[in-house]
């Protein structure tokens, strides 16, 4: 009976640390809209604006403070060069425990 019981000891501590280390993970749904600046005729300036921020889906963690930033590289895509200033994008931004970041461009336009 004693080494049942320290295998479902194990077992709960094993689940418990997977736990806590779930949560460090972040799976957020952005939205934003495209901005263009104007400078040479044969380059132009793309960023997006975010505005939003939300879970992914309602099975993930998505913890971000009011104020707290958040930097990033967004990917190269052509549907962001493409898009016209002020057109609505949703990106998924994740992390994992190790603090690593994935960004992917789900959306451009309604």
């Amino acid at each position: 009976m004693k080494v049942f019981i320290k295998a479902v000891a194990t077992l709960a501590l094993s689940i418990g640390a997977a736990a806590a280390l779930a949560d460090a993970n972040k799976d957020c749904m952005l939205e934003g809209t495209v901005q263009k600046g104007s400078g040479d005729t044969t380059e132009q300036n793309v960023s997006v604006k975010f505005h939003s921020v939300e879970k992914y889906d309602q099975h993930v963690n998505c913890r971000v403070r009011r104020g707290q930033k958040m930097e990033f590289q967004l990917p190269d895509d052509p549907r962001l060069n493409d898009a016209d200033p002020g057109s609505p994008v949703k990106y998924r931004y994740r992390t994992d425990g190790e603090g690593n970041t994935k960004t992917e461009l789900i959306r451009v336009g309604a």
